[in-house]
């Protein structure tokens, strides 16, 4: 096996017990890695019947083949298992520093279950696996934990650390990569914070790794690299962030205000957007491992009310989940919010939507002053937001923040109403991307994809902004956005392309400039997997359908695959003001198209025994 070590850790934090375990060789060429593979780790071993956040639950930390490799965009790994946020599955991808030095310490990945008796953190140097104790760190934010880590084994050590939100359960808490590169969708962070597992903490001795073929290998890595780095798409992310494009997606209609409620804000766009981040408030750039394009922001705010010192600086998500989600267009404040969250431990997009939410409904009267414990929610009140309403979530302090600490969904199923303006797929809060003027095959994507709406499970989001084509396997589609032509038929290849980037743990950033062979080369000069176009593609469809049967194990059918009354109602101004959104006739397309049951919502057996997955069909039919 090249690239991949083939072995991964698995503890067993109840007993105290730790193994190296041997992978075979299949589940790389069929389930790629990343998410794909730990989708089949989890199929294979892991407990239907646990409940997230139980001892039993599985917790899994995998790399794709690339990592180590210094290549740009492939520093990412994935982390998956049972969502506590949705109950179905989840996965999440992280970059910064962690999977380069898990390869080079020669393991794929981690997986975890059990629970601790006392807070534990798990170190490992190469072949020697520990579980310390961590109480001195338990109640702190995990960037102070990060810190403290850094001081006690050496800065060279990369980390992995939850916050008190993870320790208090919240349902979209996360995980942080040095303190700011997030785990950040699905709730992981709070399966951590179940298991008693504050921090992993990790240290190689050597940097290498064995490819398959290192000459053609080298070479490609040396053309792809300056590629990447000099495309105008990296240009203007390393000038400007993620925010680069906040006014053109004001315009289009894409960028959700006041919980969805309106498409269109003038003033915002100039705001908010990343050059005024840049022009205000940035102090210098940073990147993942080995990335040329360092999109990342470094800011500081020096004074007034959300005065924070230099370090990690908000991106889009945050700029918008922070800001016109919840009527806001305070760019210091959102900086100072995503500080707040990442100590915390916090996913920006889920607690931007939840409070997006409880303002709508205490708006409406649907949340009390009783219900809220007296404090008024009040569209921009940033104050209210930052030092009130975010802590308490952490915390699950008082009636608001047990509310707000189990989402969106949970909390209007609660209290027993809200639903219709809730704005989430299958329970995961929708990233601050509509697809009513973004796109509206990215509400079809939304819906169908396994963990719920997620603009990054796949790349419709770029397709529709006409910044992906693979002519190589006959996608050249021009995509209008705000219309459901092509769109389920686009999917069937963009849900394959999804399972490779996420499998692979490739950034869609760095992978625009990646050819179809591009990706074949990579595959077969770096893990060896001896692919052609099709089987390559065949691996990224097979991982969207293993993620599917996961879910339909999970008690998920066709009605899952859906979106709330909010995100399907008509926009009410700015560009897509009064469009519908074809989403029934989109869902049948591709249902028709990849062979799904209508019912059911997985492929039918002979499709699962055409892709080798008989035993897995086995199971379901």
């Amino acid at each position: 096996m090249k690239a991949n070590t083939g072995k991964i850790i698995d503890v067993d934090l109840s007993r105290g017990a730790i193994t190296i375990d041997e992978l075979p060789e299949e589940y790389y060429t069929k389930y790629i890695g990343g998410s794909g593979l730990a989708a089949k780790i989890f199929w294979e071993r892991g407990n239907f019947e646990a409940e997230p956040l139980s001892p039993e639950a599985m917790l899994i930390f995998m790399n794709g083949p690339f990592a180590g490799l210094k290549l740009s965009g492939v520093s990412r790994h994935s982390t998956a298992g049972r969502s506590p946020l949705t109950g179905g599955w989840g996965d999440s991808s992280c970059g910064g520093y962690f999977a380069p030095e898990l390869r080079y310490a020669g393991y794929d990945g981690l997986v975890i279950t059990g629970k601790s008796e006392k807070p534990s953190l798990l170190l490992i140097e190469d072949d020697k696996v520990k579980i310390l104790d961590a109480a001195e760190y338990w109640g702190k934010g995990a960037t102070d934990v990060n810190e403290a880590l850094k001081e006690r084994f050496g800065k060279a050590y990369r980390t992995l650390v939850i916050g008190p939100a993870g320790e208090n359960l919240v349902k979209y808490s996360v995980i942080l990569n040095e303190g700011h590169h997030a785990t950040g969708r699905a709730g992981f962070g709070a399966i951590m914070g179940s298991k008693n597992l504050k921090a992993i903490v990790l240290k190689a001795s050597k940097k290498t790794m064995t490819l398959a073929d290192p000459e053609k290998a080298e070479a490609l890595r040396k053309d792809l690299n300056p590629r990447i780095k000099e495309a105008l798409a990296s240009e203007v992310l390393h000038e400007n962030g993620t925010a680069a494009n906040l006014i053109g997606g004001m315009y289009a209609g894409d960028v959700p205000i006041r919980n969805w409620t309106s498409n269109f804000w003038e003033e915002a766009a100039e705001d908010l957007t990343g050059s005024t981040l840049t022009e205000t408030y940035l102090t210098r750039r940073s990147s993942c491992a080995f990335c040329g394009i360092a999109c990342k922001r470094v800011v500081e705010v020096k004074d007034g009310p959300w005065a924070v010192p230099e370090g990690p600086g908000p991106e889009y998500e945050t700029i918008v989940s922070f800001g016109t989600l919840i009527g806001s267009i305070d760019l210091a404040a959102t900086c100072k919010a995503g500080r707040v969250c990442n100590n915390l431990g916090i996913d920006t997009i889920s607690a931007g939507g939840t409070i997006a939410w409880a303002m709508e409904a205490f708006e409406k009267g649907d949340l009390t002053l009783e219900d809220t414990g007296g404090i008024e929610l009040k569209w921009g009140d940033m104050d209210t937001v930052i030092n009130k309403v975010v802590p308490l979530i952490a915390a699950r302090e008082g009636k608001l923040g047990e509310l707000l600490a189990e989402g969106s969904a949970a909390a209007a199923k609660k209290i027993g109403k809200g639903a219709d303006y809730t704005v989430h797929a299958k329970g995961l809060e929708a990233p601050m991307h509509d697809p009513r003027g973004g796109g509206h095959g990215l509400a079809l994507t939304y819906a169908v994809g396994a963990r719920g709406a997620c603009h990054v499970a796949d790349p419709m989001l770029f397709a529709e902004m006409g910044a992906r084509y693979y002519p190589e396997i006959g996608f050249e589609y021009e995509l209008e956005p705000m219309t459901d032509e092509n769109k389920a038929e686009a999917a069937v290849t963009i849900i394959a392309i999804g399972g490779l980037e996420n499998s692979s743990c490739f950034c869609q950033f760095a992978d625009a400039e990646v050819t179809i062979p591009d990706w074949i080369e990579l595959f077969n000069t770096v893990p060896g997997y001896g692919w052609d176009a099709e089987e390559m593609l065949r691996a990224g469809r097979r991982v969207f359908y293993l993620k599917r049967l996961i879910n339909f194990r999970f008690g998920r059918t066709a009605d899952d695959d859906t979106l709330t009354k909010r995100m399907l109602e008509p926009a009410r101004d700015g560009e897509p003001e009064g469009i519908e959104i074809n989403f029934e006739g989109m869902k049948a397309r591709f249902y028709e198209l990849t062979k799904m049951d209508p019912v059911k919502a997985i492929p039918v057996k002979e499709v699962l025994e055409e892709y080798g997955m008989g035993d897995e069909a086995g199971v379901v039919w």
